[in-house]
């Protein structure tokens, strides 16, 4: 990832050559912005989140009030799916909290646990009071439903910081949550779960029936595997980016009377400058590649989504284009890959 001084660098850089786009006026008044946005919200449906999207380079506070305020009420069955596209570090911090403290009887459960465990998985300061919690001496007693739901995030995050070990410390305190999980993941069809139960089982170190929690063979790290996938499509890009730089130019070769034909051929390119890239196929194994080809040239900004792969350009045949290059540095297989990219001007 970039640093900061190296970022300032790149933006500079193209100040000659870009041109800044001007922000038009806001559209209303904040009053009325706010109860359109409250209407919108209160009535959500496929396209909401969308057009909540279009308002946030004017109404981001407003919009995180509402989300709040919404979640915070009684009617959240729809909220999910527009807090999960929508949420920044602030409605990750008090939604969390809220659940967690204030009402976790009502939204601390199974049903919200995957939007909660995301949430706390892309904003770690918002996990906190949670972790606080659970690790601040004698850990609390907690009804069923909730201590589903606790089991389930910390069975789900990405095997990235110092998630597992916090989990390997908190889940024995809630063993038969855990195990029913693990067992449900075990004669479910999504392999990757099923993978991940196994280890799970044998840490936990759970008596399982017909399960052995002896570990999995220890299997000899594979080399890299590159797997190819189809060109970028245009699509929305989020907010929570970093840079992959373009790879330095190759040397050129020394001065001929006749241009190369590669040289001749470059043109500018018109193509999409934004887009959503998914993995397909197996799940990718630790330390094994995924490949996205035919990414155009130039720095590009990324979103992960918080998973644990390493990101890296190469340049692509024909040197028109480059190679988006993701190594899983996850100690699990990888399925459902998602990036988002921009083109940086």
């Amino acid at each position: 990832m970039m640093n900061r001084g190296i970022l300032c660098a790149c933006l500079f850089a193209g100040v000659g050559l870009a041109q800044f786009k001007e922000v038009a006026p806001a559209p209303y008044t904040p009053a009325v912005a706010r109860q359109k946005i409250r209407t919108l919200i209160g009535n959500a449906g496929p396209q909401t989140a969308e057009t909540l999207s279009g308002l946030l380079v004017w109404y981001r506070d407003i919009v995180d009030d509402e989300l709040i305020a919404a979640w915070k009420g009684d009617n959240r069955a729809n909220l999910p799916a527009l807090i999960t596209p929508l949420a920044d570090s602030r409605v990750a911090s008090e939604i969390v909290e809220f659940s967690w403290r204030q009402q976790p009887a009502a939204t601390f459960n199974l049903t919200y646990a995957p939007m909660l465990g995301d949430l706390m998985a892309r904003y770690q300061s918002s996990a906190e009071p949670f972790l606080r919690d659970l690790l601040g001496g004698q850990m609390p007693a907690l009804p069923k439903p909730v201590a589903d739901a606790v089991c389930r995030i910390l069975l789900d995050m990405p095997d990235t910081g110092t998630w597992r070990k916090t989990a390997l410390q908190i889940l024995p305190r809630y063993r038969l949550s855990a195990q029913a999980l693990l067992l449900q993941d075990l004669r479910g069809s999504n392999q990757e779960k099923v993978y991940r139960a196994q280890f799970w089982i044998s840490d936990l170190k759970l008596n399982v029936p017909g399960v052995t929690s002896d570990p999995p063979k220890a299997q000899s790290r594979p080399a890299p595997v590159a797997i190819r996938a189809n060109p970028p499509t245009s699509d929305s890009f989020s907010q929570r980016p970093h840079i992959v730089e373009q790879p330095a130019p190759q040397a050129a070769p020394q001065a001929s009377s006749q241009p190369s034909p590669q040289s001749s051929a470059l043109r500018p390119y018109n193509g999409p400058r934004s887009g959503t890239l998914k993995c397909s196929g197996d799940p990718v194994p630790p330390n094994a590649e995924y490949v996205f080809p035919g990414m155009p040239l130039g720095n590009i900004q990324l979103d992960l989504d918080g998973k644990p792969w390493d990101a890296r350009l190469v340049v692509g045949k024909g040197q028109q284009t480059q190679d988006l290059i993701l190594t899983n540095r996850a100690a699990r297989p990888q399925k459902g890959c998602t990036v988002r990219w921009s083109l940086l001007p």
